[in-house]
């Protein structure tokens, strides 16, 4: 084994972590100022910017901060809906469907409205239109392939076929 590899073992020993075995042999930091980038995040999220742009931003909140501080910093029950059956969701959905095609194929047909960032994600923008969109049930499944509630898609779908 050569030294430097022997260093990274000893370093690696420590908690059987490699990268931040590798951190501490090269004193390497991922972000040089963690504190700048999660307040610039918070600026983009209550900012007027595009959801692209806040989407990014959540993506480095959930990457830097601990996850009851992220929620502790993006949830208030007061203020944001927690159900889907509130009010203002409601009033979110009908906004979103007056597009009546989908975004993505053209359809007409089993339109719904998607949150681009997930509900769970960004409860600032569970009733923004701007993080809306409105999509065909198919185009919609797609949209969820990869996260939990793709069993709840299709049993939407499942439900259709059915019914």
């Amino acid at each position: 084994m050569t030294e430097k590899q022997k260093r990274f073992a000893d370093e690696y020993l420590i908690d059987l972590n490699a990268t931040r075995a590798i951190m501490r042999l090269y004193n390497f930091e991922l972000i040089e100022d963690p504190l700048g980038v999660i307040l610039e995040s918070v600026a983009v999220l209550v900012g007027d910017f595009n959801i692209y742009r806040k989407q990014a931003a959540l993506l480095l909140l959930k990457a830097l901060l601990t996850k009851d501080f992220y929620t502790f910093l993006l949830e208030d029950d007061h203020i944001y809906p927690v159900s889907r059956e509130d009010n203002r969701v409601r009033k979110w959905k009908k906004e979103v469907l007056k597009i009546r095609h989908c975004e993505q194929c053209g359809s007409l047909n089993d339109l719904e409205a998607h949150h681009i960032i997930k509900w769970a994600d960004y409860p600032l923008g569970r009733i923004s239109v701007e993080n809306g969109m409105c999509l065909c049930l198919e185009c919609h499944i797609k949209e969820h392939e990869n996260d939990q509630s793709i069993y709840l898609m299709r049993g939407k779908l499942d439900a259709k076929v059915n019914s």
